[in-house]
Parts: C-alpha cells; sequence; structure tokens
C-alpha cells in the first residue's frame, strides 16, 4: 500500500497548532461517546482524551449587541477531546506505514484505466510521476474528487454526485485565542458564547488540560467572501475585541492567536464549498461504477460515510469498509 497526499503533512482537514502545549485544534476538535472506532483507536495507540470543559453559564450574544447570560448546558457537554490535540492520532497512524510508500507533495491530476490497472498522474516535486496500482481509494472531497480527469470517463450520474456533495465544514474559519489564565471559569463561565453579532458566531472552551495554557475558539460567523474583503489581520483584530466585549479586558491580551480559513484551502474547498451548507447534510455515497471502473475505484473520504458522514468516525468507517473489501474480512462495511 502507498499514500499519495498533496499537502506536505498528513490528515487533511485535521490540523492541530500551537507551541507549549496549547494543542489548538484549526480542524475538527471532538470526538462524541457511540463513535466506536475514534475511541478504539486511541485506546489502541494509547492516546489520552479528555471531556471538553463545560462547567458554568454560557453567554447569548444578540444581533444589537446584548449579552445574555444563560444557565443552560453548552452544546458540546459530553463531547471529547484528545490530550494533544487531533493529531496525535494522525501521526500514530501514519508512523504504521513504511516511509517509502510515503508520499507528500504529490499531487494526483488524473486516473487512466491500463488493463487490470490504475495509471495515477501526479504532479511531484520532481515533476510529473506515474504510479501503477491495482485499487485506488480517493480519500479526497467528492467534489474534488469530480475535478480529477478519468480515462475512461466516468457516468455522468456519478460526476454528478461527487460534485453536488458538499464538504463538510470547507466553507468555515476557526480562530483561536491563547491565555496563561482561565480568566472566563473564574467568572463561572464554561466558555461557551452564542453570536448573532460577530464576527464568531460560536465560542467554545478548548483548553487542553495544561497547567499553563488554556484557550477560547471559535467558528467564524462570516461567510468566506467577507472574510477575504475583510483580511486575516482585521478578522483576528474584530474576533479578539469580540471576546473581550463577552469575556472581559483580559481577553485583549492573548499570548497567541491562531486563524485558519478553510474555504481557502485548495486541498480541502472547491468554489462551491465557499457557500457551506446550512445544516449537516444527510452524507453518504451509493455510487454505481461502470466503464472498467467498478471493483478498482472507491471513494473513501468522510462524507461517503452513511452513519457519520462529515465525522472523523465516518472517515473510519468508510477507509475501514475500503481495506474490508481489499481484504475480503467486510471490516468497517458502511
Amino acid at each position: 500500500m502507498s499514500v499519495i497526499e498533496a499537502r506536505n503533512r498528513f490528515g487533511g482537514r485535521i490540523l492541530t497548532a500551537g507551541n507549549n502545549g496549547a494543542d489548538c485544534d484549526l480542524g475538527p476538535s471532538w470526538f462524541w461517546p457511540g463513535q466506536p472506532l475514534v475511541a478504539g483507536l486511541l485506546e489502541h495507540f494509547r492516546i489520552p482524551h479528555y471531556a471538553q470543559f463545560a462547567d458554568g453559564d454560557i453567554l447569548l450574544q444578540r444581533a444589537d449587541g446584548k449579552i445574555e447570560r444563560s444557565s443552560s448546558p453548552s452544546p458540546m457537554t459530553g463531547s471529547r477531546r484528545i490530550q494533544g490535540g487531533i493529531n496525535q492520532l494522525v501521526d500514530a497512524i501514519a508512523a504504521q506505514i513504511d516511509n517509502s510508500h510515503c508520499f507528500l507533495d504529490h499531487m494526483a491530476i488524473a486516473l487512466s484505466l491500463d488493463g487490470d490497472a490504475i495509471i495515477v498522474d501526479a504532479n511531484a516535486p520532481s515533476g510529473r510521476t506515474l504510479m501503477r496500482a491495482q485499487h485506488v481509494a480517493l480519500a479526497i472531497p467528492p467534489r474534488l474528487a469530480a475535478e480529477l480527469q478519468y480515462t475512461p470517463e466516468l457516468p455522468l450520474e456519478v460526476m454528478r454526485v461527487l460534485a453536488e456533495t458538499p464538504t463538510w465544514m470547507a466553507g468555515h474559519a476557526k480562530f483561536f485565542a491563547v491565555y496563561d489564565q482561565p480568566f472566563w471559569r473564574e467568572n463561572g463561565l464554561c466558555g461557551t458564547a452564542l453570536s448573532q453579532a460577530g464576527p464568531l458566531a460560536e465560542i467554545h472552551d478548548a483548553s487542553p488540560g495544561a497547567e499553563n495554557s488554556f484557550s477560547l475558539f471559535g467558528f467564524s460567523g462570516l461567510d468566506s467572501q467577507s472574510r477575504e474583503t475583510m483580511g486575516q489581520a482585521e478578522f483576528i483584530r474584530h474576533a479578539t475585541m469580540q471576546l473581550a466585549t463577552l469575556f472581559g479586558d483580559q481577553a485583549n491580551s492573548p499570548q497567541a492567536v491562531y486563524f485558519q480559513d478553510w474555504s481557502s484551502e485548495r486541498f480541502t474547498a472547491s468554489v462551491a464549498d465557499r457557500r457551506p451548507p446550512t445544516r449537516h447534510p444527510q452524507y453518504g455515497l451509493d455510487l454505481r461504477m461502470d466503464s472498467g471502473w467498478d471493483g478498482k475505484l472507491s471513494f473513501i473520504s468522510s462524507e461517503t460515510s452513511f452513519r457519520n458522514g462529515g465525522l472523523i468516525e465516518g472517515a473510519l468507517e468508510s477507509g475501514l469498509g475500503f481495506a474490508g473489501r481489499m481484504t475480503g474480512s467486510g471490516a468497517g462495511a458502511h
């Protein structure tokens, strides 16, 4: 088995940043009870995890800026976070693959059938390269898979479904502010704030449990075009001001800030993803292949999972389903 990765790192939409234990998950942040594949891998690799902090009141910021305090539970109550960030899981999995079979900075641009094999045409640091495989599993978002060239062409219905499947969270952005004290907790707040005023629409405590590092993070409430017009520096300034408005002047002086706009990531988002869905889509792909591709080509991104599409659990379901088909074990079939 070989892994071809367009980025210079593994993980895709999983990305952990931060120094001195900040552990800022700029992509997925949580997993939940009832997701046995994530839990099983963490146990297998002995990676610790902990409960999302949710003790205290939440804040509601109205469109006119008025702030209300509520004793309602945080919507993230019961979720869990991975100690050290979710990249701990990525690194543990990647370490199981022989380095000679890992190809970073290799961007697949075309797939073609050659008898019983598939030829993968990729742009690599050394130039164009061709790789031969018996089976190919595309773990990239369906919309990006629709942009590849296929010879022979995939059925029109398959291409339509790929192109119309939204990439979960691809149109969103996340902002982190890291502090040396959890001052919001000292004021009886859990760190959750829901805002109609922005630029952050949903804010949570993202502290990793380290004694000297605490953080708040928020999802952008601005669309991708508004963020692009505003610019990263101005977005960070306004987001920090919003945290200070909500949680007090101490929020004005973070030790560090991190910002990730996934809509500008070429290996995550297509142009269509700049307008994200308003709710979690009904994911899961049932693609009818022909033209020789059936049994040779699989799509295994998180969006292809019927049960947990868009989530890490869904990506694992789809990946294990492919592995089961290759080994004949049927393990993890979705």
